[in-house]
């Protein structure tokens, strides 16, 4: 038997009562859940509460979340500022439907945060760059979309284009292959999207090349966290910038894993680059749905105009707009930030002190809140690199630190883990003793 599957049996045996949730789910919706990316073998963990680093599931087992509902709470469970405020706001109404003053508070701490000018407020990751590459093109009277390959951007049809590509799908990364990720996505949408190859500005050349005059706009994340976490190698970006600007198309960033995580402004004020379009979501909204969009005025004019158009009934939601803003003003000072990038690379450290010591095949990364461990042989730069992720190394990891207490991160080896403001340096300490535990076992993973 595999060493992840003595993990995993074991995670199945502690967790009956998420086991049977599960199997009554199925009765209601597909697979039990209500996003496939919460399905994994062989049941998922059921929660029954979560406070502020800690989570327990329904057979009460107790956690350290390190993954933080995907990245989204920096804040950590539960927050006491965030539930003040949204508790205030409920009592003044739930729904409005209707411009309110808090509204442009929230885009004023966005604005003064990233280099925009304008904000729109709407309600997911997904919205936020399904918007902006709308905005994009109607801004510049183009179709086309280059986006990077293993890079995720929502679940709308342009961007469900070389998301997770086999290796014998992708092509040459030099001219990747258009690979639709999805059944339901018209040819005729996915034809107008353009794979390219992370950190590889000829890739990039090549794409802008072929589709002369036609890229409305390059999509991307800045670090790309669908493949781990993947730095840009110094210049890419750059490259970037001066290739939009010499093809006439629009920088966006997708910044919903980066934005207020990365550093207070994101990638744009880590890099020190300024996109045209920022899109940003998840940590934003303090554990509540919210999102936004936002350029320069005369970018965004093309809305104002009524030449794009953008609505939406639940955009600026009251409760997401009070629990972000909350969030922003009240949880993620300057002292948070340096309190959360601390803990990162005690823990980025502490792995990759455990990973030489014992001879494992990987590295730790990460930057800002954000880590994970690649368990391959070659530092990742791209997807193709991390097509060499090694799996059965990773589910030993992910599973037998559950069974010790540690949800490392979202089940899934393109994931990573999140920092928040309540975790604590014993949390780490903790963390590290269980990765040092289960070495041994990953060791053997990596023999097979």
């Amino acid at each position: 038997m595999s060493q992840s599957h003595m993990q995993m049996e074991e995670f199945a045996a502690r967790t009956q009562k998420s086991k049977a949730a599960l199997e009554n789910g199925k009765k209601y919706l597909p697979l039990g859940v209500s996003s496939n990316f919460r399905s994994y073998p062989p049941h998922p963990i059921f929660v029954h509460r979560a406070k502020g680093s800690r989570l327990w599931d329904l057979d009460q087992n107790e956690y350290i979340d390190f993954n933080n509902s995907f990245g989204v709470l920096i804040t950590g469970h539960a927050h006491p500022e965030v539930l003040k405020a949204v508790a205030q706001q409920m009592e003044d109404g739930t729904m409005y439907g209707m411009p309110y003053e808090m509204e442009q508070k929230m885009a004023a701490e966005l604005i003064a945060r990233f280099p925009v000018e304008l904000i729109r407020l709407t309600n997911t990751g997904t919205e936020a760059t399904m918007h902006a590459i709308r905005m994009a093109r109607g801004y510049t009277g183009r179709d086309k979309v280059i986006k990077f390959e293993g890079c995720y951007h929502g679940v709308h049809d342009t961007v469900l284009v070389s998301y997770k590509p086999s290796a014998d799908q992708a092509g040459n990364p030099k001219w990747p292959r258009r690979v639709k990720s999805s059944a339901g996505v018209p040819d005729g949408i996915a034809g107008n999207t353009i794979p390219a190859t992370f950190n590889d500005l000829e890739s990039v050349e090549n794409a802008f090349r072929d589709n002369s005059g036609q890229v409305a706009a390059i999509i991307l994340e800045p670090i790309p966290m669908n493949m781990g976490i993947v730095m840009p190698e110094p210049g890419f970006l750059e490259g970037l910038r001066s290739l939009c600007d010499q093809h006439g198309a629009l920088l966006i960033f997708d910044e919903v894993k980066t934005g207020v995580k990365l550093a207070r402004g994101g990638a744009c004020e880590y890099f020190k680059i300024k996109p045209d379009v920022i899109c940003l979501a998840k940590a934003i909204g303090g554990g509540f749905p919210l999102a936004a969009f936002g350029s320069s005025r005369k970018i965004m004019s093309v809305l104002e105009k009524g030449i794009v158009f953008h609505a939406g009934t639940y955009n600026a939601n009251t409760v997401g707009v009070a629990a972000g803003y909350a969030a922003l003003t009240k949880v993620l000072t300057a002292d948070a930030y340096r309190h959360t990038a601390k803990l990162n690379q005690m823990l980025i450290d502490g792995y990759n002190d455990v990973i030489k010591k014992e001879g494992l095949k990987g590295y730790a990364i990460g930057a800002g809140c954000n880590g994970t461990v690649q368990f391959c042989d070659r530092k990742v730069q791209n997807y193709r690199d991390w097509l060499h992720v090694d799996e059965e190394m990773w589910k030993t990891w992910w599973y037998g630190m559950l069974n010790r207490g540690i949800i490392t991160q979202a089940y899934a080896w393109d994931e990573q883990w999140t920092i928040s403001v309540a975790h604590t340096e014993s949390d780490i300490a903790t963390h590290l003793a269980k990765f040092r535990e289960l070495a041994p076992a990953i060791l053997k993973a990596q023999q097979k």
